[in-house]
Formats: structure tokens, sequence, C-alpha cells
């Protein structure tokens, strides 16, 4: 059997993670800044009560923000 992607595009260019590794996919939603957490950190979101780290996927590929 072939392997199956999540696939997405991200400024044009066209991205795939193995579906085994992803858990679930959310819409947008705001977040709180992190004050002194690194780049990449978009900020915190509040996933059905659990509190989630947002990554900025741009920036953690070397994209422009």
């Amino acid at each position: 059997m072939g392997r199956q992607f999540a696939t997405f595009l991200l400024d044009g260019l066209y991205f795939g993670i193995d579906v085994r590794q992803v858990q679930e996919v959310i819409r947008y939603q705001p977040s709180t800044p992190v004050p002194l957490a690194p780049a990449v950190v978009h900020g915190l979101i509040n996933l059905r009560g659990q509190i989630v780290t947002a990554i900025d996927l741009r920036r953690r590929v070397g994209l422009t923000a």
C-alpha cells in the first residue's frame, strides 16, 4: 500500500507530511503572544481547555513572516 500525506500550500510552495504524524487540523484562531519566546512561536491558543503552542510555520521553514 502507498504512503498517504496531508498536503498544504505555504507561500506558493507545496508541502506534505505523513498522515500518521498529524493529530488534527484546526482553523485559525487568535493567539496570545508569549514574551521572550523564540521567533517561531506565534503564541498560545486555548484548544478545548488545553493551552497549545502555535508555531509560525513560515518562520520555521525559513520563509519571510
